[in-house]
């Protein structure tokens, strides 16, 4: 992800912010449509990035069809103040010829920054997996692969930035603030969110309906907000409760020995510009654009950080086919089977879990046989005729 003081898409940004609806949905749906996004944030109910002018209205169709409400922002860069400049191609000209002339010094990393809450023992083995330390020529850093890697593999990782101002390179994360749930006062029912046995119950506000070693279905009403005062009158109350609960799931997994994946590994496509202030200008002629490719871009300072060079690299995807050993598939399968127990399971104990292996022509397939222990009380508004 991109921090707001990056560069611009080429041509320029809109700005957009969006409220309501399925942002997830919406955040899956602009990485399927290939829509580079800058700025991309999602806090709280609000959802904020930066796209491209012509990509602004297929980002709004997106946004209707999940349910998201945007608005357009702040619109910057070339596409905006090229009117401006129309009549200057001497200016063009003599940039084209400077950047030549700076270009044939190749910049290497001598040098790591850390901002934000980056902290180098979390960092420094992303980097290196990703191929990025001291020495490491900046054209062959993939800054957007290095992002992606953080934002995923840091703790409560709510965007990180990777760029190179010269020979330093300067890695900036900034983590999230846990929003506090605030609990309504409504009427509500606790329902069962899984057929379970009964461990334990702490009852705070309604009436239990349930046992200990007694049986659930999902669904089954745990606590009910329906309550009567002692005086022959009902009263409804906003439940709360903690109730624990023992139940059994099955999961599969399977991994084949071979598979075609697609990975930015191929021909490298790169369009620089000058920057001076707010403004930009290409050093290239035609379209900085790449089919079927991968985005990420770097930032180089250049006279005393008054002048900035920016380049657009496009790296193409290429299908690569992975063959696995039984070995290399079972190591696979364990991972896939710890990234869904964080993913899923993190609320929920692990009492028990069997695995059981079929190995088939193609692959191998595993059944996870597992004993959860957790809350299961599911809060239910309870619907009230006022007619």
């Amino acid at each position: 992800m991109k921090k707001e003081k990056r560069s611009d898409l080429f041509f320029g940004t809109v700005g957009f912010s969006g409220i309501g609806g399925f942002q997830e949905n919406l955040v899956t749906a602009l990485l399927e449509s290939d829509i580079p996004v800058r700025n991309l944030k999602v806090s709280g109910a609000e959802i904020s990035g930066e796209v491209s002018p012509f990509n602004y209205y297929k980002t709004a169709s997106l946004a209707r069809k999940n349910g998201v409400r945007i608005r357009a922002k702040e619109r910057k860069g070339l596409y905006f103040t090229l009117s401006r400049y129309r009549t200057r191609a001497g200016l063009y000209v003599g940039l084209l010829v400077f950047f030549m002339i700076i270009s044939i010094f190749g910049t290497k990393v001598i040098d790591i920054q850390y901002d934000g809450e980056a902290v180098p023992a979390e960092i420094n083995p992303i980097l290196e997996e990703c191929g990025i330390g001291i020495g490491t020529s900046v054209s062959k850093i993939n800054f957007s692969a290095a992002e992606q890697r953080i934002m995923l593999e840091v703790p409560g990782c709510a965007w990180a930035d990777v760029s190179c101002e010269g020979f330093r390179l300067k890695v900036e994360v900034h983590k999230g603030i846990d929003v506090p749930e605030v609990e309504g006062t409504n009427p509500r029912n606790i329902v069962a969110s899984h057929s379970a046995v009964i461990i334990s119950q702490t009852v705070r506000k309604g009436g239990s309906v349930v046992t200990v070693g007694s049986g659930v279905n999902e669904g089954d009403l745990l606590v009910s907000g329906t309550v009567f005062d002692g005086e022959n009158k009902t009263m409804f109350i906003h439940s709360d409760a903690e109730i624990i609960g023992e139940f059994s799931e099955t999961k599969e997994f399977f991994v084949p020995y071979s598979e075609i994946v697609m990975r930015a590994e191929g021909e490298q496509k790169r369009f620089n510009y000058l920057i001076f202030g707010d403004d930009e200008y290409p050093l290239f002629f035609g379209r900085a654009f790449a089919e079927n490719s991968l985005y990420s871009e770097e930032t180089k300072l250049i006279l005393n950080g008054n002048v900035k060079i920016r380049t657009e690299i496009f790296t193409q995807y290429v299908p690569k086919e992975i063959k696995r050993s039984p070995e290399n598939a079972v190591s696979e399968l364990k991972k896939q089977i710890a990234l869904f127990e964080e993913n899923f399971y993190s609320d929920f104990e692990i009492v028990t879990s069997n695995e059981r292996y079929y190995p088939e022509e193609n692959g191998i397939r595993v059944m996870v046989d597992y004993t959860l222990r957790g809350d299961i009380a599911k809060p239910v508004d309870i619907e009230m005729d006022l007619s």
